[in-house]
């Protein structure tokens, strides 16, 4: 969070705003009732977002205040990022897919634009974040659970499971608390059944003379223990054992009830997310996909399609205005496969070496899970949407890389499985070498014993000091020793009395599995470490990219150029034509430098016509304004297939003198060809 955070405030005041973030600004320091008429006609898709800009502007209207929402929008985002990566597999990988995330460029781009792109991609992680738990997808969520969860992963230990925990008991089993093969569980040395109490451990210590219901219920008593996952016996003041009990888990009312608020808060977060933007509802279908793949129960479909058509149809009326709106986006052409790779490489790159490694990581993540829930999780997020949208765009132009930024936080979430892939992979490889070294250390160690040993009982021979006799009284000796120790340890063990010699025992093991631990986890923070790195080499071979998204030309076009130079070469009371009305954006957006010129061709103001640009008057009141005005200014769209209907009207009694192209726009100055009439 602090890295997109640092990253985002960076450069954040370009001094200079472009066409899209214009329209931001205008309609957002519009009244509510103006705000209303507007999204009637026009730009209807981010009418929830100018609501929620509107009050922040209306408090302090400037670039970086419109900017800031998007930028703390990317934070949380790359919060949400890395709490799935936590929640579907480890900490690790959780904290490299953050970081990745925060370090893509096209991030950190639509992270200083103050438009709602930033913030659909916040409420699409949310609401993935919200379905992980609605459905039970999180590493280590029980089958069955209160949201109906699916089966956890069994490729790969938990996070917190490590060799030395598979292979030992925990701190308080000791070995006479694992029963023998055949018999039944049998408490520890360090507990009695709370109901036989002293009595119990005296008949336990005077011999097999116990009744069987005691037997059933100590057995009925610690199957249930072992399925609460609880140990089965905590040792209190004065070593007097006390059983622990676990707290009983939630009943069916409860946990439906748990899961049916869930489905809610997620069905909300989807419906909030697609009214900011409407192409966001295509997320549905990347969750569908994840519990298809994850072989979700019927209650968790039950549960995600209520959520989800209750969403839809808080979208349905959305949607439909949006489409009578399509024409705004006429300007885009129909896709082809180029442009889906474009996405790609955006999203996963750009630079050529970033996006092979992502790839290339994303293959080990997708052909080698070591996570099946993230990848079951990341993998439709990545594809799906933009698949659809690309369908979709095939009859209706209508795709673009913005529309599509909420996808990208699967890209990351799979870079990181995958790395986390192969550094098991290295990690069990170096273990294996290790271990194959200590083997052959320990050969050679016991080769030389036996050498020795060998030479030892040569002498021996030799010397003829080796006595028959004496090697018989030796073992007998230790016969009888050894007698002695295991009626010991038997009899501690049936009186459930910790002694001495066991409590060393205990106390070494422990030593011994915190010593373990700590290995384990000195080489887990060695490999997250080395991951973060990585990640921070990544961000400095692309730094030239962070540094050019923070400049003015990154983005379409610069508004505040355009006004400054246009003010330079233009005198107060010249008249100025906007040729399409949409050029008056310039004006709109930094008024300061165009204050002096007439825009003689204005009929009604875009606020009071319920417009972005206003309302033009027609030729003939256009000719009746321009007849005592001896020349013209027309700001013209740089674009051939836009017609100028103004410049038509000029055309037999002006003359163009002179024409100047700036960044997206023509500037042209017209003079009268005859006298001014």
């Amino acid at each position: 969070m602090a890295v997109m955070l640092a990253l985002g405030l960076w450069g954040l005041d370009r001094g200079t705003m472009w066409r899209d973030e214009s329209a931001t600004y205008q309609m957002a320091r519009r009244t509510l009732p103006q705000i209303h008429d507007a999204l009637g006609s026009v730009d209807a898709v981010h009418g929830l977002y100018y609501l929620l800009m509107h009050p922040l502007l209306a408090l302090h209207p400037s670039e970086v205040t419109m900017r800031l929402p998007s930028v703390l929008a990317a934070v949380a985002a790359t919060a949400l990022v890395a709490a799935l990566g936590c929640r579907l597999a480890r900490p690790r990988v959780g904290l490299w897919a953050g970081l990745l995330y925060a370090a893509t460029p096209v991030v950190t781009h639509y992270a200083q634009e103050g438009r709602s792109y930033a913030l659909v991609t916040a409420g699409a992680a949310w609401a993935t974040y919200l379905l992980v738990g609605a459905a039970g997808l999180a590493v280590g969520a029980a089958t069955g659970g209160a949201a109906g969860g699916v089966r956890a992963d069994r490729s790969a230990p938990g996070p917190r499971a490590t060799p030395a925990d598979r292979s030992a008991p925990g701190p308080g089993v000791t070995p006479a608390d694992r029963s023998a093969p055949g018999q039944a569980p049998t408490p520890g040395a360090g507990a009695v059944s709370r109901a036989a109490g002293p009595a119990g451990a005296a008949g336990a210590a005077g011999g097999p003379a116990r009744s069987a219901a005691p037997d059933r219920a100590a057995g009925e008593a610690g199957r249930a223990a072992s399925d609460a996952r609880v140990r089965s016996a905590v040792l209190v003041r004065g070593g007097v054992p006390r059983v622990a009990r676990a707290a009983s888990a939630p009943g069916p009312e409860r946990a439906a009830s748990g899961a049916g608020w869930r489905w809610a808060a997620y069905g909300g977060v989807v419906a909030v997310t697609a009214l900011l933007h409407v192409f966001a509802v295509l997320m549905l279908a990347a969750h569908a996909l994840t519990l298809l793949v994850s072989r979700a129960p019927r209650r968790v479909w039950w549960g995600w399609g209520s959520a989800s058509a209750g969403a839809v149809c808080a979208v349905l009326p959305l949607a439909a205005l949006a489409r009578r709106q399509s024409a705004q986006i006429a300007w885009i052409r129909h896709p082809t496969p180029g442009r889906l790779w474009a996405v790609v490489e955006d999203f996963a790159g750009p630079s050529t070496l970033v996006l092979a490694l992502n790839l290339l990581l994303i293959a080990v993540a997708v052909v080698r899970p070591r996570w099946r829930s993230l990848t079951a999780v990341a993998l439709p997020l990545f594809c799906v949407p933009p698949v659809l949208l690309f369908a979709l765009a095939l009859h209706r132009p209508c795709f673009h890389e913005r529309y599509l930024l909420f996808a990208l936080a699967g890209i990351p979430l799979l870079a990181a499985a995958g790395v986390d892939r192969l550094a098991g992979v290295g990690v069990d490889g170096l273990a294996r070498v290790v271990a194959r070294c200590r083997g052959v250390a320990g050969v050679e160690r016991s080769a030389r014993v036996v050498a020795g040993r060998r030479a030892g009982v040569g002498v021996d021979r030799w010397a003829g000091v080796v006595s028959d006799g004496l090697v018989g009284v030796v073992a007998g000796r230790l016969a009888r020793v050894v007698a002695r120790c295991r009626a010991a340890v038997e009899a501690d063990r049936l009186a459930g009395v910790v002694t001495d010699r066991g409590r060393a025992m205990l106390a070494g093991r422990r030593a011994m599995l915190a010593r373990r631990r700590a290995v384990v986890g000195g080489r887990r923070a060695v490999v997250a470490a080395a991951g973060v790195l990585a990640v921070g080499c990544g961000f400095v071979w692309q730094l030239p990219l962070h540094q050019r998204e923070r400049e003015p030309l990154s983005r379409q076009d610069d508004l505040a150029a355009l006004a400054a130079a246009v003010g330079r070469l233009t005198r107060s009371g010249e008249p100025v034509l906007y040729d399409p009305p949409k050029e008056r954006r310039i004006a709109i957006a930094y008024p300061r430098p165009l204050a002096g010129l007439r825009d003689i061709a204005l009929g009604t103001p875009g606020p009071a016509s319920g417009t972005l640009y206003g309302v033009d008057v027609g030729p003939a009141e256009l000719l009746r304004r321009l007849g005592g005005a001896r020349s013209a200014w027309v700001i013209a769209a740089d674009e051939p297939e836009t017609h100028r209907a103004k410049t038509t009207v000029l055309t037999g009694r002006f003359r163009l003198a002179y024409s100047l192209c700036l960044p997206g726009i023509r500037l042209e100055h017209y003079v009268r060809a005859g006298p001014a009439g």
